[in-house]
């Protein structure tokens, strides 16, 4: 999905303020250490600590500002042992993955110079050919670590900052990192890229050939506040400058900033059929707004004239362009959070639809801006361009995938329940087509925690097969993916684990009495913390596949994984041990790609446990690369990769493919994903290699000549060797 400073969990808020709790509960006072801590922080003695006494704690502040419950801006003693002196009662803590995988798996863990040795949390990354020499390159949104993470080796090459990297690759396996040069910017606060960088998003806005770079970030606000003496910088969009690493800073002319939002994933794709590319983005609230208000926006760009400089983006969310999207009016009847959003094609008409999923993030249920009585469920709008001639969203329910509830705070019995409703409250969307029947397919994951994330239906994971017409399916179970709703308990004897010491015999007992007044749940019984699940053909069989990311840092006593579900080559899964995948790390996002050339998907996957609860072990922080070894039948099968160039219409830069025998592999691949890569333009396809020596696919596009290709990479093909045509025809050959 990662500020990323995603959802924070109640261990966060335990890493973020309580050096007692490394302690055994028998050496410590009930609350002596928060005590002693909170006159640490205390600075002046006043008897509250405020956000300029936190400086010293810059990743930390927003957790333990999150225990100011009146909010005014400072946390008192009592505020902090209201928040944090149930934590004391912790169940035995973890590792996230206990062993290395064997070897004989489908990828395997690599060291790869820029990326995995460097400590820093990773907020979101974006895989992509910056300099245009056929290598993908890697841009990577990173913050230092917080400094309640344990400590860090002292000859660790670590990030010191917020930073965007930009990592060129070398071609040997490594990369090097790049300067690039930002003019007409305002004064950064926080490093070369200012703070809070999120997400970094690339196409190409202005048409000149080069890539332009989106960022999304998180405000210096808590509860609707400012924070005194911190700017919020909003998004930033830099558009290139005739070259490949200079840029220009167009986001206050652009009209893009959000400044006032927590600025999460965006998604990129034109939905008004003019050309030029929109941005929609999905915004989230943590607890008490902290880093920002949900303030979901969908910019269409407005042009005036051919220059991308003298138009404007405008914000149609919360007008009835879009009705029930966007805007924020700081009421819970009216407010969604969604961190997540994805422009895709949904019914096959040619336009772009609009997802987005909202749940509830909680901390104390009657701080002044908390989520915890905002609608939940999934959401979808059906795009009526191609029906009506304009751009206008239609709303729509009752399709078998658009769900809808609510929460309320029972202020007598002190807990939250359910007003009305019963929908799943998963953020995290991806589209793919698994069964190759040429409709967008829906996943959707998340957490599901009744401490701080309560639900008016409590699963890991849903997926919806697509009918066609805007209308789906719930076939979880029946696709083989009941398996994301498993819990620990189910998930530890799958990959031969055995939980932490102690934690069988772990009696829970009591409610979460400073969240969601929910009974408390052993931490065997929860399901993992889903954030991010990847599709792509990993076997090159033509099927897409699946890895699907727990981002739970162990300090429920549980261990956590990366889990492949393998497409058994009739649209349903099944999940793999450790020993077929390989994956032996996971982390808060990742992204799949051709990193070597050799055909195969390779994964990156982002580490960024300060974002979930903070984690001792320096490897945590260590971002890392697996490489597909072609293994269980995948190197012995064909592919093919095209790519495109000379593309600058937006509406034609990402042609639809339809199957004639078989769909193209990846050509469902999400821009605006946890994390993203940026437009392709390129396109690639895997098949067995017994499946037939001719495989036809229907796109937007029809050749003056046609390409026979065996397990390769073509040749560039120069826009003006094709003919953009609605349904036209290219048929592309795969050789035994």
């Amino acid at each position: 999905m990662k500020t990323t400073s995603a959802l924070i969990s109640v261990s966060a808020v335990l890493a973020g303020l309580a050096v007692w709790a490394q302690q055994p509960a028998r050496q410590r006072a009930p609350d002596g250490n928060i005590v002693e801590r909170f006159r640490q922080l205390d600075r002046n003695g006043d008897g509250k600590v405020t956000s300029d006494e936190l400086a010293a704690v810059p990743r930390q502040r927003a957790v333990i500002l999150a225990a100011d419950r009146n909010g005014d801006g400072a946390v008192t003693l009592d505020e902090a042992r209201a928040a944090f002196g149930s934590l004391q009662r912790r169940p035995p803590t973890a590792s996230v993955v206990s062993r290395r995988a064997p070897k004989g798996g489908l990828f395997e863990r690599v060291e790869v110079a820029g990326v995995t040795d460097v400590i820093a949390g990773t907020n979101g990354l974006a895989i992509v050919d910056l300099n245009r020499d056929g290598r993908l390159d890697l841009v990577l949104a990173q913050s230092p670590v917080g400094r309640s993470s344990g400590e860090m080796p002292a000859e660790a090459r670590k990030v010191t900052d917020h930073s965007v990297r930009f990592l060129i690759s070398t071609g040997k396996g490594g990369y090097e990192e790049h300067a690039i040069t930002v003019t007409d910017a305002p004064s950064l606060p926080r490093g070369a890229l200012g703070q809070g960088p999120q997400v970094p998003f690339l196409a190409d806005f202005n048409k000149d050939g080069y890539l332009d770079l989106l960022i999304t970030r998180n405000a210096a606000a808590i509860a609707g506040r400012q924070r005194p003496g911190a700017t919020s910088l909003g998004c930033s969009l830099w558009v290139s400058d005739g070259a490949w690493d200079r840029f220009r800073d167009v986001s206050d002319r652009m009209g893009v900033r959000n400044e006032t939002a927590y600025n999460r994933q965006a998604s990129i794709g034109d939905v008004d059929g003019d050309g030029w590319l929109d941005i929609a983005i999905g915004c989230d609230n943590i607890g008490n707004a902290m880093g920002g208000v949900p303030h979901s926006r969908l910019y269409v760009f407005r042009p005036k004239g051919d220059r991308f400089e003298d138009g404007r983006f405008e914000d149609i969310g919360g007008t009835d362009l879009v009705p029930d999207f966007g805007g924020f009016t700081h009421d819970s009847k009216r407010d969604k959070a969604g961190p997540d959003i994805t422009l895709r094609d949904l019914d096959g008409d040619g336009d772009l639809d609009l997802l987005q999923n909202f749940h509830v993030d909680v901390r104390a249920p009657q701080i002044p801006y908390s989520p915890g009585e905002y609608r939940q469920g999934t959401f979808c709008w059906r795009n009526l361009l191609k029906e009506t001639g304009k751009l206008r969203f239609e709303k729509v329910t009752g399709n078998g995938y658009a769900s809808e509830g609510k929460l309320r705070w029972d202020a007598a019995r002190k807990r939250y329940e359910v007003e009305f409703g019963k929908a799943p409250g998963l953020p995290y969307v991806t589209t793919a087509d698994v069964d190759n029947d040429g409709d967008q397919d829906v996943l959707a994951v998340g957490p599901s925690d009744p401490s701080w994330s309560p639900r008016t239906e409590y699963v890991g994971g849903r997926f919806w097969r697509n009918l066609g017409g805007f209308r789906f399916e719930e076939a979880t179970e029946a696709a083989g993916l009941g398996s994301l709703n498993w819990t620990y308990r189910k998930w530890l004897p799958f990959f031969s684990e055995e939980p932490a010491p102690g934690l069988l015999a772990y009696r829970v007992s009591g409610v979460f009495e400073q969240t969601s007044g929910l009974p408390r749940v052993h931490p065997l019984d929860m399901r993992p913390y889903y954030a991010d699940c990847i599709f792509g053909d990993f076997d090159n069989d033509g099927w897409q596949d699946l890895v699907v990311l727990d981002r739970r840092e162990g300090s429920q006593g549980t261990t956590s994984h990366a889990v492949l579900y393998r497409n058994k080559g009739d649209g349903t899964f099944e999940p793999k041990d450790m020993a077929f995948s390989g994956l032996d790390f996971t982390g808060i996002a990742g992204e799949a790609a051709d990193l070597d050339g050799d055909g195969l998907l390779d994964l990156v996957i982002a580490a960024d446990p300060d974002n979930t609860g903070g984690a001792s072990d320096p490897d945590r922080y260590r971002s890392k690369v697996f490489r597909n070894t072609g293994a269980h039948g995948a190197k012995e099968n064909h592919w093919l990769a095209v790519r495109f160039t000379g593309v600058t219409d937006a509406a034609s830069s990402a042609p639809r493919w339809k199957p004639s025998n078989r769909r193209p592999a990846d050509s469902s691949r999400r821009v605006g994903s946890t994390t993203t890569t940026a437009t392709s333009r390129a396109a690639r396809w895997g098949r067995t290699s017994g499946s037939g020596s001719t495989r036809k696919w229907t796109c937007g596009l029809r050749s003056r000549a046609r390409d026979r290709c065996a397990s390769r990479t073509c040749p560039s093909i120069a826009a003006s060797n094709w003919t953009f045509v609605p349904d036209g025809l290219c048929r592309l050959r795969l050789g035994q």
